[in-house]
């Protein structure tokens, strides 16, 4: 018997360290469509949420002890079966590997955008997909970028998805580190 949703989410002792704080926003994509060159492209994990999904769970966590504040989000979707829930895996991947490059626009915030984003394979479940995404703003260069990685990984019915937003001081190569380790530990709590 698969596991509850609930029982797939990170807990507070398999975060990065500690001093980690639980955090409302546990939806990592923007609250709506946002304006931009490619709309699609600020809610793309919201392909995983399909009418087949028939249990799902949710949690998030922000650092707020360092220079940049870091965010972590853990989620999980029960499927009605492996099917589904690998076709809602392809739907994701399909609509992350549009999302190469695009602009938000300045909504009358007085900020707009530039989003780069690639897609990386991650050997955990019987299959997953990892995105790096890059923010940088159009009107402040000089502030410079902020990374953002996402990797979701499904085994049988169930999918799982883990974020993680570290301060722009953190290299690439341990950010990616990080989110890998992040979602092996919740890939392997569908497998038990």
């Amino acid at each position: 018997m698969e596991p509850a949703a609930e029982e797939l989410l990170l807990t507070d002792d398999e975060l990065i360290g500690s001093g980690w704080n639980p955090d409302e926003d546990t939806d990592p994509e923007a609250a709506e469509v946002q304006a931009s060159s490619q709309p699609e492209c600020s809610s793309q994990s919201w392909t995983l949420k399909t009418p087949e999904v028939v249990d799902d769970a949710a949690s998030a966590w922000h650092f707020d002890s360092a220079a940049e504040v870091e965010l972590i989000t853990s989620q999980a979707w029960t499927y009605s079966s492996a099917e589904e829930a690998s076709a809602a895996l392809a739907a994701y991947r399909d609509a992350a590997s549009r999302c190469v490059s695009w602009d938000t626009a300045d909504t009358g915030s007085g900020y707009a955008y530039h989003e780069q984003q690639e897609l990386f394979d991650i050997p955990v479940a019987e299959e997953a997909l990892g995105r790096h995404g890059t923010t940088s703003s159009i009107k402040y260069p000089e502030v410079g970028s902020f990374p953002m990685y996402w990797v979701a990984a499904r085994d049988g019915s169930q999918v799982v998805q883990v974020t993680y937003r570290p301060g722009s001081l953190l290299s690439g190569v341990e950010g990616r580190a990080r989110v890998e380790a992040l979602a092996a530990t919740a890939a392997s709590k569908m497998q038990d």
